[in-house]
């Protein structure tokens, strides 16, 4: 039997268990109006974005009962579709779309534009998580 499943010898506790999921989504590949430079103004460039969503473990198998993922890429086109100075920005807004979902707990977006520095990606990570409420007595 696995000692890490069990209780110490003479306690009647429950296995305790960790449960953990996730819903992802890699290489969404979006034209936006993103840049702080004048350069980059109008000019829209690519992004490639990677969102890891940690969700409530479904209790059906239903959809309905989970993030559907195609809504990520929806929200990337849409935040591709407005016009943003920074990258960090982007990622935070994306990463709080997420967010809004009832089953979403946690959500990082990386951001990769390829065309803003030659022979490099330059990118961001940002992760935003939901904070529990403390309960007092």
């Amino acid at each position: 039997m696995d000692k890490l499943a069990t209780a110490p010898r003479g306690q009647n506790l429950a296995p305790l268990v960790a449960l953990s999921c996730q819903v992802l989504l890699s290489d969404i590949e979006v034209m936006a109006d993103i840049g702080a430079l004048e350069s980059e103004r109008g000019v829209p460039q690519p992004l490639r974005i990677d969102v890891r969503v940690s969700v409530v473990p479904p209790s059906r198998d239903e959809l309905s009962h989970t993030f559907d993922y195609s809504r990520i890429r929806a929200f990337a086109l849409e935040l591709a579709a407005e016009r943003t100075v920074l990258i960090e920005r982007f990622a935070l807004k994306l990463a709080l779309r997420c967010l809004a979902d009832d089953t979403a707990l946690e959500a990082e977006v990386r951001i990769g534009k390829p065309c803003a520095l030659p022979g490099c990606l330059a990118g961001t990570r940002v992760v935003v998580s939901k904070c529990r409420g403390v309960i007092s007595a």
